[in-house]
């Protein structure tokens, strides 16, 4: 589009007219690009009409009638962002602020993209989607201990905290989603942060290692009155005891990862089954509201480590800290969703680059890699969840070239493709098509596995073909190959896979297999 002999275009990469939005937060991504003049148009000409501003502006309008007709006019909402060397754009709005008259109405809202003497019109519904007791939901939860209940300041900042950046986390997901071509699936969150009184002291919370407050707080919710009797609820849980012992680690002069996670009582990052756990020490780095999301991301103020805790896998600025603790709930609800660890993308090393997400003209980032531990002894113990995995950091030299082209080529942030085809067919993300069929696991021998042909046979012609078939380690659940049944409208469906050599081998030295079908049955076999 020409506006005035202006040679600019605005490109919209991921958003289309008439979309259909059901998350709160939307990532809006662009690039500006300059266009052919017409020779009826000349270049200087089109060149002296240009503005030369290096900021494009997003104006959200509410088109409602009803909106209209009580409020006079559509709801305004406008916001800024700043345009990157080579024409990118992000921008994030909060479509809650137009909040629809009804429930599950499709509530019509016109964005208006503008950049010089350039005007973009999209049509957009965002719809605010009622979900019965039997929809399967996200319940966001802050703990806290009975001998220090916090502040009705401090309760109501953590728990805005929370809910906000779980919007966000859902917002990721829906995108991540989008860009593989199904669509904005996405989970449900049940409520807004609710407050979760444990039996335990704070003094006990400190005492004991991550994998111990996983199982703990995991028994002791699903024996709760409030939420014990709800299978159709997965758990994100905040600690809000943590403490952190700064003193100690500066008198110590080992200002290392390692030294410092010594010194974070009350602390976890652990996700399985139905609960993802995290502590509450990096939420001074994290935002309260959507206006302060790009700057929390951007900010890079030092960390001052007698003071709170740094986990920003080295980078050591309040920016890193949210980056990676923020990657790091992305990663644990993955694993609450039935994701193996990958070596590469959020499953793996990626987490950590979550803000390049949000962000434009970023500088290569040449993080550590991360090892996957082994399973505690006693990470089996009987509990709602299949088994929690652990992340560590692993200080390494990175080839830092060889990021560099990684980062520049495409964002380093991102699900492998299994684990987005798991998503997309996951129970906990098909409730916006109104499905809650298939299950979390198959029935006893409905899904099998045939050692003298070396087969996965799905035994329910015509109802569960197959989908996706992992190879994972019994140790950490990292995914060593995997499968596609590429099985469509134009093909015949699936219900037998023989496999390969590899897979065959691994499954003899401790490994299993993970299968999916097409309905979202979940089974692994060959566990034992």
């Amino acid at each position: 589009m020409i506006s005035g002999g202006c040679a600019h275009k605005i490109e919209v990469d991921n958003l289309e007219n008439g979309e259909i939005i059901r998350h709160k937060l939307l990532l809006i991504k662009g690039q500006i690009r300059h266009q052919t003049i017409s020779t009826s148009v000349s270049a200087t000409h089109a060149t002296s009409k240009c503005t030369g501003q290096q900021t494009i502006a997003l104006l959200v309008k509410s088109q409602s009638v009803e909106y209209k007709r009580k409020h006079s006019t559509g709801r305004l909402v406008q916001q800024q962002s700043q345009i990157s060397r080579n024409g990118q754009f992000k921008l994030l709005t909060d479509l809650s602020q137009h909040v629809a008259e009804s429930e599950n109405q499709q509530l019509p809202l016109k964005l208006e993209l503008k950049f010089c003497n350039i005007v973009q019109h999209l049509q957009i519904f965002y719809e605010s989607v009622t979900l019965n007791q039997n929809s399967y939901q996200l319940q966001p939860l802050y703990i806290v201990c009975g001998d220090r209940k916090p502040s009705k300041e401090e309760l109501h900042e953590n728990c805005e905290k929370i809910n906000l950046n779980l919007h966000l986390v859902q917002s990721i997901y829906a995108e991540q989603l989008r860009s593989a071509g199904f669509g904005r699936r996405t989970f449900a969150l049940h409520k807004g942060c609710q407050v979760f009184e444990t039996r335990q002291r704070c003094e006990q919370v400190w005492q004991q290692n991550e994998d111990n407050l996983w199982q703990n707080f995991a028994q002791e919710l699903l024996n709760s009155c409030a939420w014990g009797e709800k299978p159709n609820l997965k758990f994100v849980a905040f600690i809000g005891c943590t403490k952190y012992d700064g003193e100690k680690v500066a008198a110590s002069e080992d200002f290392s990862y390692a030294n410092i996670r010594r010194h974070l009582k009350g602390h976890a990052a652990l996700g399985g089954g139905g609960l993802a756990l995290f502590g509450t020490g990096y939420f001074y780095a994290w935002p309260k509201n959507v206006s302060e999301i790009s700057s929390c991301f951007s900010n890079i103020k030092p960390v001052d480590l007698t003071l709170f805790p740094d986990d920003s896998n080295y980078r050591r600025t309040h920016g890193g800290v949210y980056a990676t603790t923020l990657g790091s709930v992305v990663h644990e609800i993955g694993h609450t969703f039935d994701l193996g660890h990958t070596k590469d993308g959020v499953m793996g090393n990626g987490f950590d680059y979550i803000n390049q997400v949000f962000t434009t003209d970023n500088l290569t980032e040449c993080l550590p890699d991360r090892i996957i531990q082994q399973q505690a002894p006693n990470a089996n113990v009987a509990q709602p969840a299949n088994r929690p995995r652990f992340t560590q950091l692993k200080r390494t030299s990175n080839n830092f070239l060889q990021k560099y082209h990684e980062q520049k080529s495409s964002e380093p942030f991102y699900f492998t493709r299994n684990c987005l085809i798991i998503l997309a067919h996951h129970k906990w993300f098909t409730y916006l098509n109104c499905n809650n069929g298939g299950a979390e696991k198959a029935e006893d021998k409905l899904i099998i596995y045939d050692a003298i042909s070396n087969c996965v046979i799905s035994k329910a012609v015509e109802s569960h073909p197959l989908c996706l078939i992992e190879v994972r380690s019994v140790d950490n659940s990292l995914v060593k190959c995997w499968y596609e049944m590429q099985s469509d409208k134009d093909k015949n469906a699936i219900y037998k896979f023989q496999l390969p050599r590899e897979a065959i081998e691994a499954i003899q030295k401790n490994h299993y297999l993970f299968v999916l079908t097409q309905t979202g049955l979940i089974t692994r076999l060959c566990e034992g």
